[in-house]
């Protein structure tokens, strides 16, 4: 959810839905609509925990984008899901939190697409518990999988940016990066972890044309549950990337107009 923590029940609930220009295999999937402007059919990305949930949905919206998109995600089949969906052109299971494996999936999925000149770190997982009730290796899977997972990906990917003489990095953060989280005080650590070091990066990479964005999504529809749909956070992190170069959009909070009912 976001608002109060963030995206851990839209991306266990994430649907396939094939792109309209997409010729399945009879797969039990239904359309989607596309918006936004089609790109060149060249530009390539990856976008990480891209299996389901949000991450699919940006795959998806990429995709019918026009973009030539690769995910990475440790469940296989449900790669394998999405690929038969026509979410993405490639796909790799991985687990991003090991930088052996991490490095290999961003090296093979660079060379099925040609290339690189995006990425979006959307990779991880929320708990929820005080901060009294966890033990010592909760709080370090929770940091593992939400900010070195992004930077395992990121080292990787950053050769092949500069190949394509520059690119973008997209970060998928949280409310809970900008803003205290009671009861996620682990999932906060990491996600300010994630801007801190996004924010630094920004200022290394600037001047060889690396972009790095920061989205914050709040509370994400699922489930019956209110909040921002998956699919209009997928449509800002689009247009992000569809920036014209030589411009960035450097941080983008996404949260409901309404306030939630208490």
């Amino acid at each position: 959810m976001h608002d109060s923590d963030d995206r851990s029940t839209a991306e266990a609930e994430g649907e396939c839905h094939p792109t309209p220009s997409r010729k399945l295999d009879s797969v039990p999937c239904h359309g989607i609509s596309g918006s936004g402007r089609r790109v060149a059919l060249d530009r390539r990305v990856i976008v990480t925990g891209g299996s389901r949930g949000l991450g699919l949905s940006i795959a998806q919206q990429l995709t019918t984008n026009g973009w030539q998109v690769g995910i990475v995600a440790r469940d296989g089949e449900a790669v394998a899901a999405a690929l038969r969906c026509g979410a993405a052109v490639s796909g790799v299971s991985a687990d991003l939190v090991d930088p052996i494996a991490a490095g290999s999936a961003i090296e093979q999925l660079a060379h099925q697409l040609g290339g690189l000149d995006a990425l979006v770190n959307n990779a991880g997982k929320v708990l929820r518990s005080r901060f009294d009730e966890l033990d010592p290796e909760q709080f370090r899977a929770v940091i593992e999988q939400n900010l070195l997972s992004a930077v395992h990906a990121t080292m990787a990917a950053l050769p092949h940016l500069r190949q394509s003489g520059g690119g973008s990095l997209v970060q998928i953060s949280s409310i809970s990066g900008t803003q205290p989280l009671p009861g996620g005080s682990a999932y906060a650590a990491a996600k300010h972890g994630l801007v801190g070091w996004s924010r630094s990066i920004f200022h290394e990479f600037r001047d060889e044309g690396i972009r790095v964005s920061l989205v914050h999504p709040g509370s994400i529809e699922s489930g019956g549950s209110p909040g921002v749909p998956a699919k209009e956070v997928a449509q800002v992190v689009a247009g992000i990337l569809q920036a014209p170069e030589g411009t960035l959009i450097g941080e983008v909070e996404v949260r409901p107009l309404q306030a939630p009912q208490s």
